[in-house]
Order: C-alpha cells, then structure tokens, then sequence
C-alpha cells in the first residue's frame, strides 16, 4: 500500500516521488471514479438516518435498479474504527455490480436547525460569495457569533421570494458523522477503490418532490408540512412557489410538535399566508392523523392533501428505499410542472441547494492526494520522457547517418589549393552578376511608348467630349554628385480642346492629386507598369490645368456637330502631369559606370 503524506511535510522532489509513487501503485491515474461526484457514480450506497432507524439501499445507473445494501448497524455510525466488514462488503457489492468506484450518500434525517445570517449582508448579489464564506469562515456570515466551529456545519438555503425578511438562511447539522465517512474514504484508498462521500439534509432533498407532487396551478401560497421522527419541518412558499420560510419544530420526545398549532398559525400571519393550501409529506414512516387534525383547526378554509407516496413517483421501488433517496437519483421533473417554472425548484437542483455536502473531505484530507489534472500531467510526463529518449536515440542515429554520408561525398576530398581556382570563379561570376544588374536597372520600364498611349486613350476616351491637339512626355534625371543613384522627373503635356460638359466631368477628376493618383494607379494596373504606381512614398504627383476660350468656337444644335471640328468646342485646356522619382525609388537610376 502507497503511504501518505500532506505536501506541506514534503520537498519539491519527495512531492514528486509522492505523485510518482500514486501513478505507478494506485488507479488515480486511470479510474476517473476518484474525482467524480458522489451522485455521478454508476454505483451508490444511500443511508438514512432519522435517529431512531438506520437503513441501507444500493442503486445502479445502469439498471436504475435498487437493492439491498451491507448489512450495518446503528451503533457503527459512532464507532467508525469497527466499519472494516462494512466497508469490505460495500466494495464487493460494488465490484459485483461491475462497478470500478463507489459513490456513498448519507442522508441525515435527524436533525434540522435554522440560522439567521447577518442582517447586513442581506443583499441578493452577494448570494455566491456567502455561499462560499459560510463554509470556509462561518462566523463572518451568521448573526450568532458564538457558534461552535467544530462541532457544526452550516450551508445557505436562499429565501428569493419578494418580501422575504433576509435573502437566505443557514440550515445547520452536527459533525457527528464525520469520523465515519472519513473511514469509509480511507478504507477506499487503502484497497485502491474509490469510495466518495456526501452527507446531504434529508428535508432539503424531499422539498425537491413537492415539484411532481403539487401538480395544480399556483393560485395561492402553500405551506409544506414535513413530518420526521424527532422534528418536522414548516416549508412556505409564494403564489409563485418560491421559498419564503424554513422552520423547525423539534418534537422532544413526543410524536408530533407541541407547539405546532401555535407555531403554524404565527408563522402564516406573518407572511401574510391567508387560508394557504396545505401538504403534508409524511417521512417518518407512516401518516399521523392528529398532525393533520391540528393543521385543519388553524387552517380551516385551507385544502389540506396528505401526500400517499405510493400513489407518486416516488413510490417504494424497493423496501427500505426513502422519497430521498428517489428524489437524489432522480433527474429533472418535467417542465410543464407549474413549480418547475418558479426560481426555488429551477435553482434547488440545478444549483446544487438541495444536494450541498455538509461533511466534505477535508482541507488536510484533499491535499494529500494530487488532483486529476496533476495526475494526468505525471502521466503525461511519463509518456514524455520516453518519448525524449526515442527521439535523442533517433537524433543521435541520424547525425551518425548523416556524418558517413557526408564522408562519402565528393566533397570531403576537397583539396586546398582548389580554393584559389573557385575564388575566381566567383569573383568572375560576381563582376557579370553586377554588370547584368547595372543595364537591368537602365533598361527597367519606366517610360513605354505603348503605355503612354494607353494612358492616353484612357484619359480621353472615344466620345468624352474632348478633342487632343497635342502630347509629349519628357524625362530628365536629377542627379546629385556622389550618390550611386539619381531620380528623375517625368512630365505629361497634353493640350486640346473641350466641352464644357466633359471640362466639369472628365477633366475636374485630375484636377485633383487623389484623381490623378487613382488614375495613375489604374493604368498601373491595367498595364503592369510599375511606373505609374502612386502608392511609394519615394513617389510624388502634381497635376496643373489651364483653360480659355476657344476663340473658333460658334454654337450650332447638337445635330450640327462633329468631333472632329475644332470649333464645336467652346475651350481649350493644356494638361500638365508631373511625376516626380527620388533617389531611393526603386526605379531609380544607377549613375555609375557599369562594372
């Protein structure tokens, strides 16, 4: 059997001996069952106690069947060291059932008691932080701070009925079951089995049957009588079914409460609760007809339904099996229940209120073991170390390979004196490469005839309203002494003659820098010239327009004109387009002579 230890009594590498040591001689690493809630087990074990009666049921998921469990007695719960044959019985129970884990629920049925939290903490949002405070630090949550810490656990009820005088309530059970679920946990440990526990309220799981038990439409508030051997339990609910109230009446010996006539009708003024309908769900073994009696002498306008459970779904599947215990295992109730829509019986189960572990493992007791992602990651490491090995092993193969295929080329039989021979030969090629990239860079296309007339026929295409007179393009270099390169500047003349239509249209569009750029850029496009780009910052473009009269021009219908007479045009224009290259551009000439 693998020992033990809290990590805080450990180094960094007898920890990792630790986990190494859980890997290789326990199933933490492979049976998922060590980190699945209770609930999720495929195999459970539920017991009830409602001090008077212990009893014992199995459940598989798989079959959703129940029988019975091993044999226990009522004093086992107060000496846990004895609980060695239980617990033995309870693995074989479970691995009969093909089970590789255990999930145990303890359901406590013999006590209930209610706490008021601090009244300034009554604020809804801080629902989930309290909820967490309640566990770790109780007494920064509960209005009475003289509580004893050891000795009681506390978990939030939340109240989210409008008008309810706090948000929740703390309901409280003893640690007295403690030392025997912790035995039954490190019995699991010790035969490498996964046996998880949860202790949960049993009055919290029955208010989860009041959701298929009242079917009738919410038209009032209702009150949930919960009868058990030694308290019963006052439930009030809205017109919408949300929770207002949790109270107990603890019945000191006797069969019933003393007080409850007392304690019902105070309780209902309160809430203001006039004539509510009233459910009594017997869990203490059979139907009490005086209870029923004293709720009809405070409630006599109220319908009053003594709930028969083997008239429900929640009926005996099998003896001994409890509304509890049915209601744990069940899943959610069908929607169209009028309760399924209030937020209570939506955030009970949901949210986990009703099936809250009041005895969970211990801080101490959780921090021995490594997580399941820490488990995962040793694996993974193991797996990652041999996987190193292959491939160094591999690595160094293929450098060995490599250096016996080197030694076999040509190459390695290079002589020194051949060095002179190739250094010529490349400085040769070097001095032709330069030379190839000097006349390449002197004959780059930067000024195409072709292209310029295609540039021309896109800016004064066929039927524009322009008539062109004249174009030249001129290019002249702006050398600078000492620089290896020269820009240069290109400049488009054309002069002609228009239309005042085609003047407002065609040529107010290269008036402007971002027109002419956006027509340079198309020609660019079109072409593939990469001289008419724009988009270079080494790049500049400067456009000038000049009109006047055309002195020839004599108005005529439309009819009347021919785009070839030169005085239908009433202006001329001259187009002057200067594109200017740095010394930087890419296109750029190189001013020294060829190597």
């Amino acid at each position: 059997m693998v020992s033990h230890q809290h990590s805080s009594e450990l180094n960094l590498l007898q920890q990792y001996r630790h986990t190494a040591s859980l890997l290789h001689g326990t199933s933490r690493a492979t049976n998922s069952g060590w980190y699945t809630a209770p609930l999720q087990h495929d195999f459970q074990l539920h017991l009830r106690f409602d001090g008077d009666t212990l009893t014992c049921r199995a459940w598989s998921r798989t079959t959703d069947t129940w029988g019975p469990g091993p044999e226990i007695r009522q004093e086992l719960l107060g000496h846990p060291d004895q609980l060695a044959l239980f617990a033995k019985q309870l693995v074989s129970l479970a691995r009969g059932a093909g089970a590789s884990s255990a999930g145990v629920i303890l359901h406590i049925a013999d006590e209930f008691a209610t706490t008021e939290i601090n009244p300034d903490l009554d604020h809804p949002g801080a629902l989930p932080e309290l909820r967490e405070a309640v566990v770790s630090d109780p007494k920064s949550v509960l209005h009475d701070a003289s509580l004893t810490l050891d000795e009681h656990a506390w978990r939030l009820i939340p109240y989210p009925a409008a008008g309810s005088e706090a948000i929740a309530t703390a309901v409280t059970l003893s640690r007295g079951f403690e030392p025997f679920l912790s035995q039954l946990r490190e019995y699991g440990n010790s035969q490498n089995f996964p046996i998880l526990t949860l202790a949960t309220s049993a009055p919290l799981l029955a208010l989860l049957t009041l959701v298929e038990l009242k079917t009738t439409a919410l038209e009032k508030p209702f009150l949930a009588v919960l009868p058990y051997t030694r308290f019963t339990l006052l439930a009030c609910f809205n017109e919408h079914g949300d929770l207002q109230l949790l109270r107990t009446l603890q019945h000191r010996g006797q069969k019933r409460p003393s007080n409850l006539r007392h304690a019902a009708a105070t309780t209902a003024t309160a809430l203001e609760m006039a004539s509510p309908e009233v459910l009594i769900l017997p869990l203490n073994g059979s139907a009490d007809p005086q209870l029923e009696t004293d709720l009809r002498t405070v409630f006599p306008d109220s319908v009053l339904h003594q709930v028969d459970w083997s008239e429900t779904p929640f009926r005996e599947p099998y003896p001994g099996v409890s509304p509890e215990m049915l209601a744990a295992v069940r899943g959610e109730a069908d929607e169209s229940l009028p309760l399924q829509a209030s937020h209570t019986f939506s955030t009970l189960r949901a949210d986990g209120w009703a099936t809250q572990d009041f005895l969970p493992v211990p801080a101490q007791e959780a921090e021995t073991y490594p997580t399941a992602g820490e488990m995962k990651l040793m694996r993974f490491s193991r797996f990652t170390r041999l996987g190193l090995v292959a491939v160094t092993l591999a690595g160094l193969g293929w450098i060995g390979l490599g250096i016996v295929e080197m030694i076999r080329k040509p190459e390695w039989t290079f002589q020194p004196e051949e060095a002179t021979l190739v250094n010529g030969q490349i400085k040769t090629f070097g001095a032709e490469r330069a030379r190839m990239e000097h006349w390449d860079n002197l004959l780059d296309d930067r000024s195409k005839g072709w292209v310029a007339m295609e540039m021309l026929a896109r800016f004064f295409p066929e039927k524009s309203g322009m008539l062109v007179r004249s174009f030249t393009l001129s290019v002249s270099p702006q050398n600078q002494p000492g620089a290896a390169k020269a820009g240069f500047t290109k400049q488009w003349t054309i002069s002609g003659l228009a239309r005042e239509e085609a003047l407002e249209k065609n040529l107010a569009d290269f008036s402007t820098n971002q027109g002419i750029s956006a027509a340079f850029s198309e020609i660019a496009r079109v072409t593939g010239n990469q001289a008419f780009r724009t988009d270079l910052p080494t790049r500049n473009i400067v456009v000038n327009i000049r009109t006047l009269e055309n002195a020839t021009w004599r108005d005529r219908p439309p009819e009347e004109m021919d785009d070839t007479d030169e005085s239908t045009y009433p202006f001329q224009f001259e187009l002057v387009i200067t594109q200017r290259f740095e010394a930087d551009d890419p296109m750029a000439l190189l001013v020294k002579n060829a190597p």
